[in-house]
């Protein structure tokens, strides 16, 4: 992978999704990393940042991954320009805030929430939302479930109203309201399992069958948490989240590393535009100077070291794989991952190693967790209003 294949970019695809007639479903993720969402005509993701401000006045010439908020609590940066401005000093603050499971009722989480609604109930040429209840699935790390469901679901219902501006449109008014009872949470692998077995038409081959009722293990290492889920014969077994086993994790290693060697005061929000740049500079204060040093050979090291300890939870956890017929590899740090997995169980021919975007390959494996909640969201509501 190149360096700038680990950042997170702004994205929004226009896509006909399958749909429910008189319901607008959602699927969204709100990771430690991204906000990834679909909704019956977009695909879209973009950088869990959000920076309050006391003016647009600079900033309403914006680009593209530009997205500028304005809500009752004020005005907001969100995503990549918003990972631009952020100074160091700040960034230790943000990360303790934006990183920790208890964040569901901070303003910077609230902001990045209704910029996520607010794209997915957007219209464009493939649909046009015209005020049709909102359906939301989503979904929690499994050890995080039970207990933060509750206020998850606390955080994303009630009242909306805002303005939102995406790159150079102009800000549009959002009011609209969301149903305790229309907001469902999976356990988060699950999602990327349900993707693994669905496609294009949000149907379940023979293929994705087999899948399901085999002995499959879905490996989904996020941001901040890595996940296993087990399923045999189409029934959960267990499941376990490990914290310090994700892209956090790799980039702690990696601006460590970089530290001992070099003076730079690098943060873990401050690797998303060192990634794009490729390269972190450094600054000598004595010799007035500054260098610009490469880190690939650092993050590559640590990208490995951090995803063998992974599988060797796996296999220690579940007797070296050996009674598994299907390893499903997903997420954006599941891409990073792949080639080393693929090679660990090389000679493994009883197991079989997907990549959760199987049944999709033209959309990033980021999206394959909320393309499944999506999905799963679409044929439970067909089935329970028969549509």
């Amino acid at each position: 992978m190149l360096l700038s294949d680990y950042a997170t970019k702004t994205e929004i695809m226009n896509r006909a999704m399958a749909t429910v007639p008189d319901l607008w479903p959602i699927g969204i993720d709100y990771g430690f990393s991204s906000v990834k969402g679909i909704s019956p005509n977009k695909i879209f993701c973009y950088p869990n940042c959000a920076v309050p401000t006391t003016s647009f006045s600079t900033l309403l010439d914006c680009t593209e991954p530009d997205i500028l908020l304005k809500d009752a609590e004020g005005l907001w940066i969100i995503g990549e320009k918003a990972h631009d401005i952020i100074s160091p000093e700040n960034a230790m603050n943000y990360e303790s805030e934006m990183y920790e499971r208890n964040r569901y009722f901070s303003p910077v989480f609230r902001a990045l929430m209704k910029v996520g609604l607010g794209i997915a109930l957007q219209s464009n040429y493939c649909r046009k939302y015209n005020g049709e209840p909102i359906m939301i699935q989503t979904g929690l790390p499994p050890e995080y479930k039970e207990l933060d469901s509750e206020a998850f679901k606390e955080a994303l219902a009630g009242d909306y109203e805002f303005d939102l501006k995406i790159g150079s449109n102009p800000f549009r008014r959002f009011k609209f309201s969301i149903s305790m009872e229309n907001i469902y949470i999976m356990d988060q692998p699950m999602g990327s399992l349900f993707s693994a077995i669905t496609d294009k038409d949000g149907k379940q081959g023979q293929a994705g069958v087999r899948v399901l009722k085999s002995s499959t293990l879905v490996f989904d290492p996020g941001f901040k948490t890595f996940d296993i889920y087990n399923i045999s014969g189409g029934v959960f077994q267990n499941s376990h989240t490990f914290d310090f086993l994700g892209m956090h994790e790799i980039f702690k290693r990696t601006i460590a590393d970089m530290k001992k060697s070099h003076v730079t005061n690098i943060t873990i929000l401050g690797m998303q535009d060192a990634l794009k740049k490729g390269y972190i500079t450094t600054f000598n204060r004595r010799q007035m100077s500054s260098q610009n040093i490469p880190f690939d050979t650092e993050l590559e090291k640590n990208t490995r070291e951090v995803c063998i300890e992974a599988i060797q939870k796996v296999t220690s956890l579940y007797n070296y794989l050996q009674n598994h017929e299907y390893l499903i590899v997903t997420g954006g740090t599941g891409n990073a991952w792949f080639p080393i997995i693929k090679d660990y169980f090389r000679n493994m021919s009883s197991l079989t190693i997907l990549s959760a975007n199987c049944n999709d390959t033209q959309l990033s494996n980021t999206y394959s967790n909320v393309r499944g909640y999506y999905y799963y969201l679409v044929g439970m509501l067909k089935r329970r209003f028969r549509k």
